[in-house]
């Protein structure tokens, strides 16, 4: 594997705007075939050019400006070379990703850049200058070792990063479905190593793939590798006991608009990673595929497991949480560590009425009380969310209708009489 210079990550000079002008026309991906050399600048706006840290990033992907605008122009792109030429305002010169000859004989065509620096890279397939040193071609694929996959660039990623990535179950491009078959190449091929593999402190080379496969929502390849490889499922086993690994490995897309009601969970397992992480297509292919499904819905159950359903409360994800009640999620979970309150009020207290509804329709206990005797209509009230105590009383109607007037009426009589409190004493009339 080579080695890469690696870029700096504060400015050593300061590039005068004027010159970006002059920068433009010299920028953008180079292609040669048949012969022929085609360039495509790229289209950046005034605004980005003044501000420069576009340049260094290309605004356009080579595969799509190759299907779109260069394999059009020619009859047989057997013998292909590509690079791109963009400018590096940190380092304040030209870069040039791909081949260093296509580039020397397109000098002419783009003029002139000053003196470069090169990444060099053999062919154009999947060509991604945005690795800036990683190359990833499924047709060499035979040519790499386990060791190969691991090692990072200079900018950190790894050959297997570049597998992991490819939006693959919603892309059905040929690029894309050509890193699919070589990723399950590579499983089944190192699956012993993988699975035997060990890390003296984080997570081991198979945890961090699955965890990624997860992360990326890759439902289909994770699917076809249970099937591939039946070991696998075991990295999923639940336990209650937090495993240390897990100490790298983060959930992506974390929100942070109720992080005072409720923090982010701490990972011990790939079980519980695969739950928060909240793909119902991911949460689906795990039970369909591990070998005891009924296993994994008495964990789902327990309470180290009841954070989960209020992580996706917090996150208003019902699509994730739906999918746990159709796995048996118990829904009258509690938030042991906060009063023990209970997740139907826990929604109430966010306003989300349609997770309420979820909730209420799962079966769940509308009266139950956290640790100071609060019910849901409490904390509906206190929210000031006429939906959800609609809702609620809706179904006590249908569960004790004797209840309803009485609770109606409690809820009323300590309910300030305030011009903000209108709405809530509307739908409390409705029902004393």
């Amino acid at each position: 594997m080579k080695s890469y210079v690696r870029f700096c990550r504060t400015p050593k000079i300061k590039v005068p705007c004027a010159r970006y002008r002059l920068i433009q026309p010299k920028i953008g991906y180079l292609y040669r075939a048949e012969g022929r050399i085609l360039a495509y600048p790229f289209a950046l706006s005034d605004v980005l050019c003044r501000d420069g840290a576009m340049l260094r990033v290309p605004p356009v992907s080579f595969i799509d400006i190759y299907y779109t605008k260069m394999l059009p122009q020619i009859r047989n792109d057997v013998e292909q070379e590509a690079a791109a030429v963009y400018f590096d305002p940190y380092a304040g010169q030209f870069v040039v990703v791909g081949s260093k000859q296509l580039y020397m004989d397109a000098k002419a065509l783009i003029g002139t850049a000053g003196t470069p620096i090169f990444l060099e890279k053999e062919t154009a397939f999947s060509f991604d200058p945005m690795t800036y040193g990683t190359y990833f071609n499924p047709d060499e694929a035979d040519d790499l070792t386990y060791d190969d996959y691991f090692v990072p660039d200079v900018m950190g990623v790894t050959i297997a990063d570049c597998m992991i990535d490819p939006a693959w179950d919603a892309d059905c491009s040929l690029p894309a479905k050509r890193v699919r078959i070589c990723a399950t190449d590579f499983f089944v091929r190192y699956s012993d190593r993988l699975l035997s593999s060990a890390s003296a402190s984080g997570p081991d080379p198979l945890t961090t793939l699955l965890a990624a496969l997860i992360a990326h929502g890759h439902y289909a390849l994770l699917a076809q590798l249970f099937v591939f490889i039946p070991q696998l499922t075991a990295r999923f086993r639940p336990t209650l006991q937090e495993e240390s690994k897990f100490t790298s490995i983060h959930l992506p897309n974390v929100q942070t608009a109720n992080a005072a009601e409720y923090r982010a969970p701490r990972l011990f397992n790939l079980f519980q990673y695969a739950l928060l992480c909240g793909n119902p297509n991911i949460i689906e292919t795990l039970f369909r595929f591990y070998e005891r499904p009924l296993e994994l819905s008495e964990f789902l159950r327990h309470p180290m497991y009841y954070h989960v359903g209020f992580y996706h409360v917090q996150n208003k994800n019902d699509a994730a949480l739906s999918a746990l009640l159709s796995k048996k999620y118990y829904p009258d979970a509690v938030n042991v560590q906060e009063n023990r309150t209970p997740l139907l009020s826990y929604a109430c207290r966010l306003g989300v009425p349609g997770i309420a509804a979820m909730l209420i329709s799962a079966g769940c206990d509308i009266t139950k009380r956290d640790a100071g005797g609060n019910t849901p209509f409490d904390y509906a009230v206190a929210a000031n969310d006429c939906t959800a105590l609609a809702l609620l009383f809706s179904a006590l109607r249908t569960a004790s209708p004797d209840r309803v007037s009485e609770e109606a009426a409690a809820l009323a009589a300590n309910l300030p009489l305030s011009d903000d409190n209108q709405a809530l004493l509307g739908v409390l009339k409705r029902y004393l």
